[in-house]
C-alpha cells in the first residue's frame, strides 16, 4: 500500500468517484495523498474548516476536496459535503490495490467437512476446524486459527495470528487485525469453600457485517448464548469485551476499553479509550463516554458523560476547574473554622461573667 500512484489521477477521475462541485480545469492532475499543511502540486488533500485556510500560507495542493467553494484560491477543488469521507474514497478507489486471489496453500490444516469458497486467498500456516465454512474472497493470512463449527463471511480478512475458535460467526467484510482473539472463554468461575471452580463456556462469538477490530483484541465467548459485536461497529487495539456483552450498530471503542460480562451498550455509542465498564449495565444509544471515565451504572441515551465514578460532563468539567484550587480551598475552610471558634469563644464569655454576677448578688 502506498500514496503515491502508478499513474496520474485526473480531477474529473476524481470527481467521477466523490460527485460534487467541481472547481478548475477537469485536466488537473495529482499522483500523491497529503495531509493538508504538507501538500504539494502533486498532492491530493482536503480541507474542512475555514480555521485551515487562515494559517497565513499560501496554499499548494494541487487538488483539494473542500466543505465550501474556495474563492479566496485559485487551486482546483471540488466542493462536498464530507471532504474527509471523500478523501477516504479517493484512498481507497486509487491508493489501495486488491491483490489478486492466490489460492489455498498447499501446507495448511483443514480438517473434516470444510467448505471453502471462491476466490479466496488462504496462506500457509492457516489452521482450519471442523464443519469450518468459509465465504467467497475471504483472505485469511499466515497463521490464522480458525475453530470447529465456525463461520466466516463473503469477503472478510483475517491478518496473521488471528484466533477465532469454536462455534463463532463472522460476518461479511469483517477486519480483524493480527493477534486478536475471539471466543476465548469468558471470565466465569463459582467459589466453595475457598477455591474457584470453573464454570463451563458454552456459548459462542457472533460478529456481524462490516465490522472492523484492532490488533490485540479479546472478545470472550458466552457462558450461554452470544457474545456480539453488531454492524458497523469499530473496535481499536488492546480491548477487552467479556462474555455475554452486546456491543450496538455502528458503535465506536476506542483502545485499551474495558467492558465487563452481560453489558449492553447501544447503537452509535462512542467510548473513549481506557474507559471501564461495570457488568450487568445498559448503555443507551448514543451516548458519548469520555477516555478513562468509569461507568459503574446503567446510562441514559443521548448524553455525554466523564470521570470515575461517571457523571454528566459539564459536572466533570466543573469539579476539574476545582482540583487545582484544592490546597487553597482547603487553607480557607481551615482559616474560617478557626475565626468561628474565636467568635464562639468572644460570645461565651459575657455569658459566663452575667451568670457569675447573679450568683454574687443572690449571695449577698
Amino acid at each position: 500500500m502506498t500514496t503515491q500512484a502508478r499513474s496520474p489521477i485526473s480531477l474529473r477521475q476524481i470527481h467521477d468517484v466523490v460527485g460534487g462541485e467541481l472547481v478548475g480545469s477537469p485536466q488537473t492532475s495529482i499522483t500523491n495523498l497529503a495531509g493538508f499543511e504538507e501538500a504539494g502540486p502533486n498532492d491530493l488533500t482536503f480541507v474542512t474548516t475555514n480555521r485551515m485556510l487562515k494559517t497565513g500560507r499560501p496554499v499548494s495542493a494541487g487538488i483539494l476536496l473542500a466543505h465550501r467553494r474556495l474563492a479566496e484560491i485559485v487551486n482546483p477543488h471540488i466542493v462536498v459535503a464530507n471532504p474527509a469521507l471523500a478523501f477516504a474514497q479517493v484512498a481507497r478507489a486509487f491508493f489501495c490495490p486488491v491483490p489478486p486471489p492466490r489460492g489455498i496453500a498447499a501446507n495448511i490444516v483443514r480438517g473434516i467437512d470444510t467448505r471453502i469458497g471462491p476466490d479466496v486467498s488462504i496462506w500457509l500456516g492457516v489452521s482450519l476446524g471442523d464443519r469450518v465454512t468459509i465465504g467467497a474472497r475471504v483472505t485469511l493470512y499466515p497463521g490464522v486459527f480458525v475453530g470447529d463449527d465456525t463461520t466466516i463471511g463473503d469477503d472478510a480478512l483475517l491478518y496473521p495470528n488471528v484466533v477465532v475458535r469454536e462455534g463463532c460467526t463472522i460476518g461479511a467484510r469483517v477486519i480483524i487485525h493480527s493477534g486478536t482473539v475471539i471466543g476465548s472463554d469468558g471470565f466465569g468461575y463459582v467459589q466453595d469453600q475457598g477455591r474457584h471452580y470453573k464454570i463451563p463456556q458454552l456459548g459462542g462469538v457472533t460478529i456481524e457485517h462490516d465490522v472492523e477490530i484492532g490488533a490485540n483484541v479479546t472478545v470472550d465467548r458466552a457462558t450461554l448464548g452470544q457474545t456480539v459485536i453488531k454492524q458497523g461497529t469499530k473496535i481499536d487495539n488492546l480491548v477487552q469485551i467479556a462474555h455475554n456483552v452486546t456491543i450496538g450498530a455502528h458503535s465506536i471503542l476506542v483502545a485499551q476499553v474495558g467492558i465487563a460480562g452481560s453489558t449492553r451498550v447501544g447503537h452509535h455509542v462512542m467510548i473513549g479509550g481506557q474507559a471501564g465498564l461495570a457488568d450487568h449495565i445498559v448503555i443507551g444509544d448514543q451516548v458519548m463516554i469520555a477516555a478513562r471515565a468509569g461507568v459503574n451504572r446503567s446510562l441514559e441515551p443521548n448524553q455525554i458523560v466523564s470521570g470515575a465514578p461517571v457523571m454528566p460532563h459539564e459536572v466533570w468539567v466543573k469539579a476539574q476547574a476545582v482540583i487545582p484550587r484544592l490546597p487553597e480551598l482547603r487553607q480557607t475552610i481551615r482559616t474560617l473554622e478557626a475565626r468561628v471558634k474565636q467568635l464562639e469563644a468572644s460570645r461565651s464569655i459575657p455569658a459566663a461573667s452575667k451568670t457569675k454576677t447573679k450568683k454574687i448578688k443572690r449571695e449577698a
